[in-house]
């Protein structure tokens, strides 16, 4: 924290007392409820956007990962954006920016459109989020931090909970685009609180360097990477295109690597990860953040698209798991201040893993309180790991590096979260291509069961007078149709114990957190 962001922190608890702490709470938990609501509602809206604009699955994602790429990368910028601009400036701008894109989205003429407002969305939650965390943590005692920041985690957890049923219901009874205009009603406030609670400083004469080419090479890497995955599926992954997209995000990572050692002012401080515990609490919240926007976006597809749900009974299914997190949160930051971080990490993750093995069992005639019970067991397990390992992550570097600690973590999370979309949205799609195939290569006339079905199809079409050669062709389309809907049933199955199988083996790194050195006490912010 520089010098003059302090004197205006100092001034203000002077102002204010021991009560600005939580003004300066309740500032950033709105500013995180209107840029929480745009990562959380918008995954029940998939198939309605698919049927809008008539795109695949695979253009679809780019809502999720377009925002997650973005954010992961503008995240890394928020360290120098408070440096040059201090909390309050940095505030009010993002909040604009995120209101700006949400417009955009709700009013969009073309898919094109949508992903570009959903770019801007996430620029601003991208540096809202390391934000927050840092704003928390220098106003908050040592003590008392692992507390403050389960607290703000409570509005990390509302708009998740209440997001998708408004969403949902928006869905069923206007139209998805009212969803991008529902944050606005927070934004307002936001933006008057940031003003009057949010510490400022003194602009400065120069600005310090910044590592752009760090950030370019990271937005190549990223776009690269996540357009590669996307399709790959659908061109193929023999294609020059998705071969050479993928070697140039590989390269872009060597190249970039390179540069950030010897950058006067790295967008990423590699240094950090010299400590075994950085590195480790990285991971963990690489594959978190894989698993918690992976779970997110792929369960109201597969309630809706195989269970046939609506919208609003989608985002009824993913409350609980909501409200689960909100009674967790709180004290999974108790727990944090008490006893060491590996061990909520790892009993998180076990805990995860434990609810997506009893998911990916899941088929169209599990009962919708069958799927709430599994979605609630895996979000015990986020709700016991996040605010962990943004303290973890804290604890381990000197006070002079925690804005970076801040960006750094966040980012990797994040990062996990759209490629973790990106590398299951095309796992899924191969997965259900193979289960097609596999179930078409049955269908022949010596399989009784086929035989039996087509008969009976065409003797229901015979009953509403259709001519016979129709019949044969209704039959034949039904057929394809049940094949289509088990394929892709089995490949959301294969999905889901993909997401388990991946946190179950990220519990042994870590566990290995409490074991790479004496856990340092919390430290002050000179």
């Amino acid at each position: 924290m520089t010098a003059a962001a302090s004197t205006n922190s100092d001034a203000l608890f002077q102002r204010y007392g021991p009560a600005y702490r939580w003004l300066v709470t309740l500032t950033v938990m709105t500013g995180a409820i209107a840029m929480g609501l745009a990562s959380s509602m918008v995954n029940v809206a998939v198939p309605s956007v698919v049927g809008a604009f008539g795109v695949g699955l695979d253009q679809a994602q780019w809502m999720a990962t377009g925002f997650l790429a973005t954010m992961s990368a503008s995240m890394l910028v928020s360290s120098w954006l408070i440096e040059v601009l201090g909390q309050r400036i940095t505030f009010t701008a993002i909040l604009t920016v995120f209101g700006t894109g949400s417009l955009l989205c709700a009013m969009a003429p073309s898919m094109d459109m949508l992903i570009l407002g959903r770019i801007l969305q996430g620029a601003a939650n991208g540096v809202g989020q390391p934000l927050a965390m840092y704003t928390m943590y220098t106003v908050f005692p040592p003590e008392r931090r692992g507390m403050a920041i389960g607290i703000y985690g409570l509005a990390t957890v509302l708009s998740p909970t209440f997001g998708p049923i408004v969403g949902g219901i928006a869905i069923d009874s206007i139209s998805w685009r009212y969803l991008f205009f529902l944050p606005l009603p927070f934004c307002a406030p936001a933006l008057m609180l940031g003003l009057v609670f949010m510490p400022g400083k003194q602009l400065a004469k120069r600005l310090p360097p910044f590592d752009w080419i760090g950030l370019g090479l990271i937005v190549v890497i990223l776009f690269s990477v996540l357009s590669g995955l996307a399709n790959g599926p659908r061109m193929g992954w023999a294609s020059d295109a998705t071969v050479l997209r993928l070697m140039g995000s590989a390269a872009g990572l060597v190249i970039f690597i390179l540069w950030e050692l010897r950058a006067p002012y790295p967008l990423i401080d590699l240094s950090l990860f010299r400590n075994p515990q950085f590195s480790l609490t990285m991971v963990a919240g690489f594959v978190f953040g894989a698993g918690l926007f992976a779970s997110g976006y792929f369960i109201p597809i597969f309630v809706q698209t195989i269970q046939h749900y609506s919208a609003t009974r989608a985002g009824l299914l993913l409350a609980p798991g909501g409200l689960v997190m909100m009674m967790f949160f709180p004290l999974a930051g108790r727990i944090t201040d008490t006893i060491p971080a590996h061990i909520p990490i790892a009993v998180g993750l076990l805990i995860f893993s434990i609810g997506f093995f009893l998911i990916q069992a899941v088929d169209v005639n599990t009962t919708f309180w069958a799927m709430v019970a599994y979605t609630a067991i895996n979000r015990v397990g986020l709700s016991l790991a996040i605010p962990t390992l943004g303290i973890a992550a804290l604890r381990s570097v000197p006070p002079a590096k925690l804005a970076r600690a801040a960006s750094t973590s966040t980012f990797f999370r994040n990062c996990g979260g759209g490629l973790g979309i990106a590398l299951l949205t095309a796992f899924f799609q191969q997965r259900t291509q193979f289960h097609g195939v596999a179930l078409a290569d049955t269908q022949t006339w010596a399989n009784g069961t086929t035989v039996e079905l087509l008969g009976e199809v065409q003797r229901l079409l015979a009953e509403t007078g259709m001519p016979a050669l129709n019949q044969t062709a209704g039959a034949l389309n039904y057929l394809a149709q049940v094949v289509l809907a088990q394929a892709s049933t089995l490949g959301f199955k294969d999905t889901f114990l993909a997401i388990a199988v991946v946190a179950a083996l990220a519990v042994g790194p870590a566990w290995m957190i409490g074991h790479t050195g004496p856990r340092r006490p919390p430290r002050n912010i000179p």
